[in-house]
């Protein structure tokens, strides 16, 4: 079998070689890395991680397959991925085709036989950037000249390429109250938490208006996470800033994206990552119990912290251990509350936070 050469060519001019184990193409975006040791096909299909090419820290990759209860999305959302050695072969019960096949489908370029050690330490030293990765052209300066023509991930609205077009409803005979969705991205695991508890659920395109969203008369809205910098899709902005001040009382919780939606409609500032938080092992603690939680994150923006402190109106609520970054906020009321982090109804360490929404929409009720 001859293995087919693929090259990753970085903004600051480092350049990798390896084979390729996805299609036969070439693609642009912003190269990260994700130290997670499972859940590959949840991470891959997350709205999240658009635009984004993404190096696994964990050197096999594909070990369990693809099954259709796991998708975040319908397809693959990464443009590209990166193995320090793909698994030819993969055994799990629930497995219904293998990581490549989806990857080929999907049309994404994907690397192995690399020293991905070295890649990612690349990135820890110098930060995150764009990249070109092709199996087509490896011509260096060709690439060098493709990759200066493309923008920059945080100068771009990521937003508007993965929302949903138009509003939805689920679940309409749910015995429960109604709750708001505004998809920046959510991943189909946040829209089942809510469907599962017997809630109504509307969900809106990022582009809706406050005036759109209230109309339904929702109990609760959830700010879901997605892509980028919120600062590039102002029109969220206002819109939740609307939505603050027509319904002071309104629970809000705004998880990933949704947070920096959150903290940017209410005066705060937010912040590019060096290199972003990404992975299933992040340290938090919530500052009000002093717990710690170890969490799943793929981030790379926070709210800054001096901000949140200046702003008469918030108060952080969990801190990153790792870094001192402000992993959650929330108003002094304490019915709008966000975190940067996904957490789970099902875990014993984050679980609390939807119940807590939760318990607030039945009061709103």
């Amino acid at each position: 079998m001859v293995l087919k050469k693929c090259i990753l060519a970085l903004e600051d001019g480092k350049v990798f070689e390896g084979f390729s184990c996805g299609a036969d193409t070439e693609s642009t975006g912003e190269i990260v890395f994700n130290t997670a040791v499972f859940g590959y096909q949840e991470i891959v299909t997350d709205p999240a991680t658009a635009k984004q090419l993404i190096c696994f820290a964990h050197p096999h990759v594909g070990d369990c397959g693809f099954n259709n209860q796991d998708f975040q999305s319908g397809a693959i959302q990464a443009t590209g991925l990166f193995f320090k050695e793909y698994s030819k072969r993969y055994s799990n019960w629930r497995a219904e085709g293998s990581m490549q096949d989806q990857i080929v489908k999907d049309n994404v370029v994907a690397m192995e036989g690399f020293d991905t050690r070295a890649l990612i330490k690349h990135i820890r030293e110098n930060g995150t950037q764009k990249a070109i990765v092709s199996t087509k052209d490896f011509d260096v300066e060709s690439l060098k000249s493709k990759l200066a023509k493309v923008v920059a991930n945080d100068k771009q609205d990521l937003v508007k390429t993965v929302t949903c077009k138009e509003k939805y409803s689920l679940n309409e005979n749910g015995k429960k109250q109604k709750i708001a969705i505004i998809d920046y991205g959510c991943p189909k695991s946040f829209i089942d938490t809510f469907t599962s508890q017997d809630y109504k659920v509307t969900v809106f395109p990022a582009t809706a208006t406050a005036d759109e969203i209230l109309k339904e008369c929702p109990q609760g809205i959830f700010l879901s996470s997605g892509p980028g910098y919120a600062a590039n899709s102002s029109y969220a902005i206002d819109t939740v800033k609307q939505i603050i001040q027509k319904c002071p009382d309104m629970p809000v919780f705004a998880i990933g994206f949704g947070s920096q939606v959150l903290a940017l409609a209410n005066g705060a500032k937010v912040v590019k990552h060096k290199i972003g938080h990404r992975g299933a092992n992040y340290p938090v603690r919530d500052i009000n119990t002093n717990k710690i939680a170890i969490t799943s994150q793929n981030n790379g923006y926070y709210t800054d912290k001096n901000s949140i402190e200046q702003n008469e109106n918030l108060q952080v609520t969990h801190i990153n251990l790792y870094d001192g970054t402000v992993a959650g906020f929330a108003n002094k009321k304490g019915n709008n509350f966000a975190v940067e982090f996904y957490p789970s109804l099902d875990s014993d360490e984050t679980g609390y936070l939807f119940k807590n929404f939760f318990d607030m929409v039945e009061k709103n009720a």
